[in-house]
């Protein structure tokens, strides 16, 4: 007799089984507890192997190869996503690359320098006893050998300084000089080729840069030499600029005093922005006085250093003494027409001004007379 062929197969082991078994001759699983594998939770359609078996094989049997790799196939959504990353990263290997062959691209500079325009100034003033000629300046979007330079405008000044006096010249070109720009204010160099002390008669070559619109006119622009704590001076970077206002002044002076019984008199007066290799305080102005002395004593006259019995009288009363001097501390017998000088730092707008000598405790009589510096 021809056994019955199995029907289905048991939700829980595979094992085959007949129609009307109420066990599975594998497991045991019960017809009532294989109810759940055979429906599942409402609404959720079960796997295949918790179906029946229309086709007499075993259930629980492994995927196909064919679904194994449908299922190890990545989402769709990973590719596009991946498309516009390698398209960023492609776009950016092209920047990089352009700029580096040195095609105009922001962000990296030319190796080419651009058009470049020159003016020949050959301006000269002095700051801090040192002389500075502004021999030319030079306009250009950029200049292609400043590491420092920017894209949108550059000014270059070629500055030649020279040191006159006997003793060392020190200043920071970084900190003393800026571009006075329109709309910007004051503009530190970007570069200075050569900076620190100035030897006695020393001179050197020197280029300054600055940040400029290349649309501003060079009548617009002015180079300042000065910290914030100095006598700053404007420069304008045109053809024969007017700067007498820097320039010394010499004023002719002939007054007379007596004191520790010399005969002084005073023969002229020198206004300078700076001296001995310093630049005047802000609002200041060095005034420099020319005496000349002559000793009708019958012996040598030592009034002692100028430092201490010398004064300078402003019109409001205040006292100021000397900043530098070079007037002997003593008169020999005989002596005339022994010239020295004294230095003061002084208001710029005073023209005024009382000079006394005398020392508390010498037991000598004071002296003073005014000075009236106008030319």
């Amino acid at each position: 007799m021809a056994q019955d062929s199995p029907l289905f197969s048991c939700p829980r082991c595979g094992a085959p089984a007949r129609p009307n078994q109420r066990f599975c001759p594998n497991c045991g699983l019960s017809a009532e507890e294989a109810f759940p594998y055979l429906h599942g939770p409402a609404g959720q359609s079960l796997p295949p192997q918790f179906s029946p078996n229309t086709t007499g094989q075993p259930q629980g049997t492994p995927p196909s190869a064919a679904a194994r790799s449908l299922a190890r196939r990545p989402p769709r959504q990973r590719w596009l996503l991946a498309v516009p990353l390698v398209l960023v990263l492609l776009a950016a290997l092209a920047y990089l690359a352009a700029g580096l062959s040195g095609l105009p691209v922001p962000g990296f500079r030319s190796s080419e320098q651009g058009t470049v325009t020159t003016r020949v100034l050959n301006t000269t003033v002095t700051y801090a006893s040192a002389r500075l000629t502004i021999q030319r300046v030079q306009q250009a979007q950029t200049f292609a050998d400043d590491p420092q330079a920017t894209s949108d405008g550059m000014l270059r000044i070629f500055l030649h300084e020279e040191n006159p006096t006997n003793s060392q010249i020190t200043y920071n070109l970084y900190q003393c000089s800026h571009l006075l720009v329109p709309g910007k204010g004051a503009q530190a160099p970007l570069l200075v080729t050569a900076n620190g002390p100035l030897a006695p008669q020393a001179s050197r070559n020197n280029v300054l840069d600055f940040a400029a619109p290349a649309n501003v006119s060079l009548g617009q622009l002015a180079l300042r030499l000065g910290t914030e704590s100095e006598a700053q001076m404007d420069i304008p970077l045109t053809s024969n600029p007017d700067l007498s206002r820097y320039a010394p002044r010499n004023v002719k002076l002939h007054t007379e005093l007596q004191y520790f019984g010399l005969n002084w008199t005073v023969s002229g007066a020198t206004l300078t922005w700076s001296t001995a290799g310093q630049q005047a305080a802000r609002g200041k102005i060095f005034l420099t006085l020319t005496l000349t002395v002559d000793n009708t004593l019958a012996q040598t006259a030592i009034p002692g250093s100028p430092y201490e019995y010398i004064r300078l009288q402003t019109e409001n009363g205040g006292s100021i003494a000397p900043s530098y001097s070079r007037l002997p501390v003593a008169f020999a017998q005989g002596a005339t027409n022994q010239s020295g000088t004294v230095t003061f730092l002084v208001p710029q707008k005073s023209q005024q001004f009382t000079l006394t000598m005398g020392q508390s405790g010498s037991g000598m009589q004071s002296a003073s007379v005014s000075l009236r510096l106008t030319a």
